[in-house]
């Protein structure tokens, strides 16, 4: 996907986050928590070159959707582009601090999906505080990284 699409994406699924009560509709706010930062994270790797922002959509990792020339989509296998979480797939080379940063920050909200949203374990306002706090600071690498590359 291109990194003006992840941004879009970004900015709409933070517009939608903020209409749901953390509590009270938990599941829906952390889906665009989560969805939002990796939107965050692959805008980042672009912007930095370390993947393409080609125009194909990642399906499973080495096989992309790409359009032809006559409109319609076709699968493709291709190297790297968006990932779907942190270290899926695994990116090759040099990733620079800041983003090394941001996917801490996007694991440590994870950390809360299998046991509150799979598992038995209630949502509280301490986890959601935790989202919250870590979910600013992907905003702040996201806005900082966007910043200084245009």
């Amino acid at each position: 996907m291109r990194t003006a699409s992840h941004l879009s994406k970004f900015d709409r699924l933070c517009a939608l986050r903020d209409r749901f009560d953390p509590l009270d509709d938990f599941e829906l706010w952390y889906w665009t928590t989560l969805t939002a930062g990796t939107n965050a994270y692959n805008a980042c790797l672009h912007l930095a070159g370390v993947t393409s922002d080609d125009p194909v959509f990642s399906t499973i990792p080495g096989v992309h959707l790409a359009q032809q020339a006559d409109g319609s989509y076709a699968r493709i296998l291709r190297g790297p582009g968006d990932v779907s979480h942190v270290g899926w797939p695994p990116i090759e080379g040099e990733i620079p601090a800041d983003i090394r940063e941001l996917e801490e920050v996007i694991e440590a909200i994870e950390e809360h999906r299998d046991p509150c949203l799979r598992g038995d374990r209630t949502p509280t306002q301490e986890i959601v505080d935790s989202c919250e706090n870590h979910f600013a600071q992907v905003r702040k690498i996201l806005f900082a990284r966007s910043e200084e590359l245009g």
